[in-house]
């Protein structure tokens, strides 16, 4: 200790004496060395107790590790898991890490589990402050009431593989059939495949302007099926968003692994409806309304589902 602080133990000395002594209070000494009561009764009872000891404070020597850290074995298994689905934020390592290992965790504390082993999040980011022009988001509330389908070229315009797909706006239930080629025909073909496969009634078919869906022999089928057709306007994708999103997701966890621009339409649509049925029956949803239910669970949430053709073939 240096000079100030020993002439300041020496008076507490003092002080403390001249209250056991019965010379002084607790309140007149605190008032003097403009401290609480609460502070001079504890440094009676440490004095009483370790003497001149009891009265040195000690520096802090860090923070405890916390009673409920997750274990090491824990630790690793989710760096693990992390590394092997390494395009998956926390929320869809939650759900590999319940599916595979049937391991509960909170996402925030995956996040924390990567962090701290550096195993990522561990550059800076960035957080932009600016004002951005916030979107109107919605989600129907009756599956078949807005279906939205467009067409993907996964390979190119050019290398003869196309890929129709149409999404459930309320369950985002899924639907995809390969061609070679994108045309009124295929547009017909594709449309009679998803009458048979899908679980709810189609009211409203939402597409883009592609000369595949305007022509006239489309809108006739889809008239007399009884179902609505609505055209998006030109340049403005967002207004099919969910597919859109759709085409994202199959873009990052099925056709960069495995799918080549030499398969067959066979072999391509075989590897499709593997993706499909992960989809439609594994994978947890987190967009708006699905609070992380797989399209199937949310029809059966609904209560709106012909349970009878839910188990299809593809």
């Amino acid at each position: 200790m240096n000079t100030y602080d020993t002439r300041y133990m020496a008076l507490k000395v003092q002080k403390l004496k001249q209250i056991i002594n019965k010379e002084r209070t607790v309140v007149t000494v605190a008032k003097e060395l403009n401290v609480s009561r609460q502070s001079v009764h504890k440094w009676l009872s440490r004095y009483k107790q370790y003497g001149t000891d009891g009265l040195i404070t000690k520096k802090k020597t860090g923070c405890k590790k916390a009673h409920n850290r997750t274990s090491l074995e824990v630790e690793a298994l989710v760096i693990q898991t992390a590394k092997k689905h390494w395009n998956d934020g926390v929320q869809t390592l939650h759900d590999h890490l319940m599916y595979e290992n049937n391991l509960d965790l909170v996402p925030s504390t995956i996040y924390r589990i990567l962090k701290r082993n550096k195993a990522r999040y561990v550059d800076g980011l960035h957080y932009d402050t600016r004002k951005k022009w916030k979107k109107k988001l919605y989600a129907h509330q009756v599956p078949g009431k807005e279906l939205q389908m467009d067409t993907k070229y996964p390979f190119g315009y050019k290398q003869g593989k196309v890929i129709y797909t149409i999404i459930d706006d309320a369950t985002r239930w899924v639907f995809a059939w390969s061609y070679s080629t994108a045309n009124k025909e295929n547009t017909l073909d594709f449309l009679e495949k998803v009458y048979k496969r899908a679980p709810f009634n189609i009211q409203k078919v939402r597409m883009d302007n592609g000369k595949e869906f305007i022509a006239n022999v489309v809108k006739k089928d889809l008239a007399l099926n009884g179902i609505t057709m609505r055209y998006n306007t030109p340049y403005c994708p967002e207004q099919n968003g969910k597919i859109e999103r759709f085409h994202r997701t199959l873009n990052e966890k099925a056709l960069r692994f495995g799918f080549n621009a030499t398969d067959s339409l066979s072999a391509m649509q075989y590897r499709l409806n593997l993706f499909l049925h992960y989809y439609n029956w594994q994978r947890k949803h987190r967009g708006l309304g699905m609070e992380g239910r797989s399209p199937f669970e949310r029809l059966e949430s609904l209560r709106s589902v012909n349970l009878t053709v839910g188990c299809y073939t593809y």
